[in-house]
């Protein structure tokens, strides 16, 4: 009976180190299954976004060349201008006689502007792109053509389209682009307007009245400085931004003395 019970035991005994060992066999089976097997192919074209990046940089490009034509009266390197606070700023309407309205310098000043924003943006727009190139290559095949760009100021935005065809190629997967186009909120065209009604009044009055057309236009603030060279300063204000546009004019000059 004894013999029994021992024999019993024993072979519970075994029973439980075959459940054991056959438990470690299953473990150590799945821990190989998954350190030997392949890694899932993920999909990773999305991960960048050539649109949004172009954006991003050439918003702050626009920025930076707009707030520059904004103090200097639309110039990026005034030439006609008067220095005022430590600036120079472009006269939109001047004449060098006294007694005689000024002569409108800038006839054409949105269209001025657009240019000036064009040609002063396109180095540093390249440089956006180049910089995207190089950020995508580290995975990608990336090829780009030319660059051509325009740009059209609206209402209280921006506008520029950016036409350059762009290939990004990784393996069977091929993306093409060719438009980029970036929005940019600012007020240039409004404030470049008010500018222009300005100037067509000092060309044929010698006077503005900023009162009566911040009365009329309270979203606007208008400040015209009198300068003791016989100049005026505009500084035009759009409320609500803070932007401001700034300007020149030298009109209807009375001599010394008079």
């Amino acid at each position: 009976m004894v013999v029994e019970i021992k024999a019993n035991r024993m072979s519970r005994k075994g029973q439980i180190a075959i459940f054991i060992i056959l438990a470690l066999i299953l473990v150590v089976s799945i821990l190989l299954i998954f350190a030997f097997r392949n890694p899932p192919e993920i999909e990773v074209l999305d991960d960048e976004n050539p649109q949004a990046s172009i954006e991003s940089c050439v918003s702050e490009v626009v920025n930076e060349v707009v707030n520059v034509l904004s103090v200097q009266g639309g110039d990026f390197n005034p030439q006609g201008s008067v220095m005022y606070q430590g600036r120079n700023i472009t006269y939109l309407c001047y004449i060098n006689e006294n007694y005689l309205p000024c002569v409108n310098q800038r006839p054409l000043l949105i269209e001025h502007i657009e240019n000036e924003i064009k040609v002063n943006i396109r180095q540093n727009v390249e440089n956006c792109f180049e910089n995207l190139k190089a950020g995508l290559e580290r995975r990608y095949e990336v090829e780009m053509g030319s660059l051509d760009i325009d740009v059209n100021l609206n209402r209280r935005k921006i506008k520029v389209d950016l036409i350059r065809e762009m290939r990004i190629v990784r393996g069977d997967n091929v993306r093409e682009f060719k438009d980029f186009k970036v929005e940019i909120l600012h007020p240039i065209y409004d404030l470049a307007k008010i500018a222009g009604e300005i100037v067509n009044q000092e060309s044929e009055f010698c006077n503005f009245t900023e009162v009566g057309f911040m009365l009329i236009y309270p979203e606007y603030d208008v400040q015209r400085i009198k300068t003791g060279d016989s100049d005026t300063i505009y500084i035009l204000q759009e409320r609500v931004s803070g932007k401001d546009f700034n300007f020149a004019v030298r009109s209807c000059v009375m001599p010394p003395g008079i």
